[in-house]
Order: structure tokens, then sequence, then C-alpha cells
């Protein structure tokens, strides 16, 4: 089997939910046998391909192009749509162009979920706002986001060995208005204890907010390779992501697999993928973020999340459910 994998041209650049996953389905099905050549060129001749797999519907005009180009070829197509309504999310944090920009290209998601001949939400929340925001009959079969196993390794001195820190709450993701570490930061600013917030600086407006609140025990590491982040979970006592919206947070899987425990945002899919094994907050709320935090710190740390991640959400099993999608179009 061949198959064409196509995104938005800056995935790599612009590291991403999208591009993370992108790569390890990619990865893992190479592994089990797959034959698969990336391109993000609309007008790649794709006469050799048995399936043309697309990516990411939040990015609409790459897409858009993928789709018909691969339409116009008569070839099959599965999408991944990476897709949650952003409506709310826009209108709670006063992003009005942002919204508009969404809503005029609500026409294209729609001719992308027409179009597919299969689509792969990862979760049941997802395909349900799919069916109900544009109305389409489309197959879909649930293929869930996941996590490399290799996060489990990792050394738990590594922050305090290079910066004399100990038991830390940890927040990993792009410094963005999105990810809402400044709420982090308020809910948080009259404890002591060390917050290590890793991240690059995708929002500068945003960032110099965080930096107004930035006290002494806030530390931002920027830059941070793979292999180190894996020490750094395992280090830390919890992870928080009190994200505006998530769906539902890969950091959130892999800390859970580090083992730490986790507080996420109740926005987005969390709920549905992370079940009772995590703590939830509300991310426009300061006291329900503190709340979170202090009722994860004061729990009894057992594997329970480990054990759920690497039973459901690892990579490698995966893979397997994307080729029997595969295979069942062809």
């Amino acid at each position: 089997m061949k198959v064409l994998y196509q995104i938005r041209k800056d995935f790599m650049d612009n590291l991403a939910g999208d591009s993370i996953v992108f790569l390890n389905l990619r990865k893992h099905l190479q592994d089990q046998g797959i034959k698969i050549d990336i391109c993000t060129d609309e007008n790649i001749n794709i006469k050799s391909y048995d399936l043309v797999h697309i990516f990411n519907t939040i990015r609409t005009r790459e897409s858009y192009g993928f789709m018909k180009n691969a339409k116009q070829h008569n070839k099959k197509v599965v999408l991944t749509p990476i897709y949650w309504d952003l409506r709310d999310y826009f209108t709670q944090t006063d992003q009005i162009v942002k919204k508009e920009a969404w809503e005029k290209s609500e026409d294209k998601r729609k001719y992308l979920f027409e179009n597919c001949d299969m689509y792969l939400p990862h979760c049941e929340g997802e395909a349900e706002l799919i069916r109900n925001n544009y109305r389409v009959n489309t197959k879909y079969v649930i293929i869930p986001y996941g996590v490399d196993e290799s996060f489990k390794n990792g050394n738990k001195n590594y922050i305090r060995d290079k910066y004399g820190v100990e038991e830390y709450i940890l927040c990993v993701g792009r410094i963005h208005h999105q990810k809402n570490q400044l709420n982090l930061m308020k809910a948080m600013s009259n404890e002591r204890i060390p917050i290590v917030l890793v991240g690059s600086i995708n929002d500068k407006r945003y960032y110099r907010d965080c930096m107004s609140q930035k006290k002494e025990n806030i530390m931002i590491l920027q830059d941070v390779k793979r292999e180190a982040l894996k020490s750094i979970y395992k280090g830390a006592l919890l992870h928080v992501l009190p994200s505006w919206i998530e769906y539902p947070g890969l950091v959130s899987l892999e800390a859970g697999i580090a083992g730490c425990k986790v507080v996420s945002t109740e926005i987005g899919s969390a709920k549905e993928v992370l079940a009772d094994y995590a703590d939830y907050c509300n991310p426009s709320n300061i006291d329900s973020i503190y709340n979170a935090i202090m009722s994860a710190l004061h729990k009894t740390s057992t594997t329970d999340l480990r054990n759920y991640i690497e039973e459901n959400y690892t990579w490698h099993k995966i893979a397997k459910k994307a080729i029997e999608a595969y295979h069942s179009l062809i």
C-alpha cells in the first residue's frame, strides 16, 4: 500500500499538535510496512498512490486544495480533522478577527467533511461536533491521538541537577493565549512552589504579559530537546494544562505516561480522553485552576493514569487501527 500524507507547508517550522500527530502516525505506520510519502504541494501528481491522507481542518486553505486535487483524480481520501469548534474560545478571549476568519472558512471545512471517504476523529466528542455542525453522514472511525512510550524514560533529577529546583509544577506548551499560562501564574501567585513553563514563545505580546506576572518561583525554559523533556516530566510533581481549549492536549498524555499527576482544562475533549484519571479546571476561573492543582497535589501518587495511557494511547496500537481503516477503503 502506498499512501500520500498532506499537511500545511509550515508543519515543521511551526510545530504544533497536528505536526506531532502527523509525524508519529507516519513513523509507526512505516514501521508496520506502509509506504508513505509527504507532500505539501496542492498540485502534486497523485496517480501512483492508493490513498491520500489529509491532516487538519482548523486551517482550511491548504487542506481544501489537497482535497480538490485528490477528488479530481478520483482518489480515496482519509481526513484526520484535528477539529474542535473554536468560536466560543475566540469569543471568550475577544479574538474577534480570528472568529470572523473561522466563520469565513466554514464552507471549505464543510467541503472537506463532505468529500473525504472517511474521517478519523480522535474521540466520539469530536465526531459528534462534526456531525452536528456540518450535517454530514460521511463514514468515520475513531482513531485516538497517541503518545511515544519513550516518555516513560527519563532522569527525574534533571531539573534539580541543572537548575537546583526540586518538587516543581510543570506546564508544557507554547507561550500563547490559548495555553493560558498567565492565568496559571495568577492562580499560583501566593504559593512558593516552583513552576516550570516549557515552550517556545508563540505570541510575543502574550509573553510580555506573562513576564509582568513572573515571580522568582517561575522558570521559563525554551528550546528544550525531546530527550530533556522526558526527564523534565519525570521530575515534576504534576503537569497542569489550563488551556482555553484542548483536544485533548498531547502533552497531558506525555506527562501521564511519564508518571505525572495531571491537571487539564475542562474545555474540549480532555475529559473524554483522560476520564477520571486527571483533575480538571475552568481556564477562565483563577480559583478553579488553583483548587484543581491543590487537589491533585494532595492525592496519593498511583500508576493508574500511566497504565491507562499505555493500554489505550500508544502510537504502536493506534497505527494498527489506522491500517485497518485504510484497508477498509481499498
